[in-house]
């Protein structure tokens, strides 16, 4: 039986072992969260070597746009896409300051990324856990998540006949950018499941030149975080006369998502699609289907176009109400199904899929 799961931020909204005793941010709370981290620099044994950060072009665009002043960010209704959608729209516009527009750009994403890398630094997601236990060889995970819930839980995964390998398990080669060895790939077995990341991810980089796609560990020996030098265009490419300096693979939270900026991006939707037109069961945990991404949309219906496989739909949510009434509804029309087993937290579900094991 062929599944398929699909992760929004609501899956990662659920993890509760932060070492910070925080929750996974979302659109609507990512600058309250960034700001209650910003001045945390060490967490247990993980040093973020972030002391001389100053966001000083993204905080200045957003008192300039918003009239908020960098001291009152916390309290104020920003949303993540809508900053960064007007970022992109305004770095379109040919206007003096380009370059400090660029910089405000580089800012938001990495202040993106070291605030999900401290928040879900923590005990490993019993909840990820179970969902990786439940795979069989042949299934999918379509993610639209930058963190590395999933990706732990499959690297920790220890199941017989399921491997899971950086090298191989995110639907495309993948080069280690480390010294340190990963277990798995030590074994040249292929990936038996994958994990499709089709936003990015906050631990991989690539090289505009050569195309090559790399993945470093979030820590090096000394405990010291290398999202600052991963994540910060400071590593050149390892290719043969290449060289050449690599940049962050995350596709921003905007309006205008550009799928085709990064080589591989296109192929890894193509193996998702693929993945849901074979499905006989997909898992979607607290992905809504958002109006703006109109690409996710376009690929499920496309999918279930050719889809005569699909016998079961699972919808695992917190929302209620008429906000419920209105999910399931969309739910529906995508997946073609009327039936759908519903769940009002990943917890009810994976206590279900640990019961069944």
């Amino acid at each position: 039986m062929s599944k398929v799961y699909v992760l929004g931020a609501g899956a990662g909204a659920s993890y509760r072992g932060s070492f910070l005793g925080e929750t996974s941010p979302v659109a609507k709370n990512f600058f309250e969260k960034a700001m209650k981290v910003l001045n945390i620099h060490k967490i247990r044994d993980r040093h973020f070597r972030d002391g001389n950060l100053k966001y000083e072009h993204i905080f200045n665009f957003i008192e300039l746009f918003w009239g908020v002043p960098r001291e009152k960010v916390n309290q104020a209704t920003l949303d993540m896409e809508e900053v960064l959608t007007l970022l992109s729209i305004e770095l379109e516009e040919d206007i003096p300051g380009r370059e400090r527009l660029l910089q405000a750009y580089e800012e938001y994403l990495l202040l993106m990324a070291l605030t999900f890398d401290k928040i879900l630094y923590g005990e490993p997601c019993p909840h990820h856990r179970s969902i990786a236990q439940s795979l069989e060889p042949g299934d999918n995970i379509i993610s639209f998540n930058y963190e590395l819930l999933m990706d732990f839980a499959l690297y920790k995964l220890q199941k017989p006949g399921l491997v899971w390998s950086i090298r191989d398990g995110y639907g495309i080669f993948c080069q280690q950018l480390n010294s340190v060895q990963e277990k798995n790939t030590l074994r040249k077995e292929n990936s038996s499941v994958k994990l499709l990341k089709l936003h990015g991810s906050l631990n991989w980089l690539y090289c505009p030149s050569c195309g090559q796609l790399y993945t470093y560990e979030h820590s090096d020996p000394q405990g010291n975080s290398v999202i600052i030098n991963g994540m910060a265009n400071m590593v050149k490419c390892a290719t043969e006369h290449c060289c050449h300096r690599l940049s962050r693979v995350i596709i921003p939270p905007t309006l205008m998502k550009n799928y085709q900026s990064i080589p591989f991006i296109p192929e890894l939707w193509r193996q998702a699609r693929e993945a849901l037109t074979r499905a006989r069961e997909i898992i979607v945990i607290g992905y809504s289907f958002p109006t703006t991404d109109f690409r996710s949309n376009w690929m499920f219906r496309k999918a279930m176009v050719h889809n005569d496989a699909l016998e079961k739909v699972v919808i695992i949510d917190a929302a209620e109400g008429y906000q419920l009434e209105t999910l399931l509804a969309k739910h529906r029309s995508i997946f073609r199904m009327q039936e759908l087993k519903f769940y009002p937290s990943i917890s009810k579900y994976t206590e279900e899929l640990n019961s069944l094991s």
